[in-house]
């Protein structure tokens, strides 16, 4: 008797996959649909990024040349002054309505005038800030006689828009060692100074950023701060990388670097 050897090898039928029926409605409602070929989000986006936009407006035409030791070239840019808000909103108030200082007639008289052109008695203004939720609520702004100063990262002063500058100096002897051991500090540290709250009275508030500036011969020196009652907000973003075309194009390099011979 003759037996048939076995081959050791073995085989794995697929099977068919049978869809349940839950399965096979769900394919069944989806023939027919066209297939999205960009999901929907991406779409709303770019409608929101385009209506955002064309709301900022278009800021004026002009052409920006450049002319550095490895890249020169120009470019067709647009511009705008930057938009900000103060960031203590004040303003004066009299019978429910903002109103302004306007001096009238030869004399010169100051009067109190709302937008309609209605003069308030004097005594009836008053100075109100403006909160983030609408409200009105009356403060006092006076005069500041007490600078208090922090120092800080001076990247932080680049976040805000200078205003005006003022300069400080020492009252006596006293008064300017003081103003070197701390302008000392500051640069030694590699800091400015911060001042929360300054204001010089009228009803309007500021922040301040103190630096040492010394003379060209090293021998002197004085203290100026920055004032600024606004915190800068960029609003025109660009990508950092270049777009698909531009990258098509013929890079500019830099001028060969000469060793030096003598």
């Amino acid at each position: 008797m003759s037996y048939k050897r076995r081959s050791s090898q073995q085989y794995v039928l697929e099977r068919k996959k049978v869809l349940s029926s839950v399965e096979s409605k769900v394919k069944k409602a989806q023939k027919g649909k066209p297939k999205m070929s960009k999901p929907l989000v991406t779409t709303v986006a770019k409608e929101e990024k385009k209506e955002e936009l064309e709301a900022l407006g278009k800021g004026q035409p002009a052409t920006l040349h450049y002319k550095g030791e490895s890249v020169k070239g120009s470019a067709k840019i647009r511009y705008e002054t930057m938009k900000t808000e103060p960031l203590v909103k004040t303003l004066h108030m009299a019978d429910g309505k903002v109103v302004h200082r306007k001096f009238v007639g030869p004399e010169k008289k100051l009067v109190w005038v709302d937008d309609e052109g209605k003069e308030h008695d004097k005594k009836d203004v008053k100075l109100m800030q403006e909160t983030k939720d609408g409200r009105f609520v009356p403060v006092v702004v006076s005069k500041t006689k007490d600078i208090y100063v922090e120092p800080v990262d001076p990247r932080v002063a680049e976040e805000f828009q200078p205003y005006s500058f003022i300069e400080m100096w020492g009252e006596d002897e006293g008064g300017e060692d003081a103003l070197r051991d701390f302008a000392y500090d500051l640069v030694k540290n590699k800091k400015v100074g911060a001042v929360e709250k300054f204001s010089h009275g009228f009803g309007k508030v500021y922040v301040g950023f103190i630096r040492p500036v010394l003379s060209k011969d090293g021998k002197s020196f004085t203290v100026e701060m920055t004032v600024s009652e606004n915190k800068k907000k960029h609003r025109r973003w660009m990508t950092a990388e270049k777009s698909v075309a531009t990258a098509k194009k013929k890079e500019l390099k830099a001028e060969p670097e000469i060793p030096k011979m003598w």
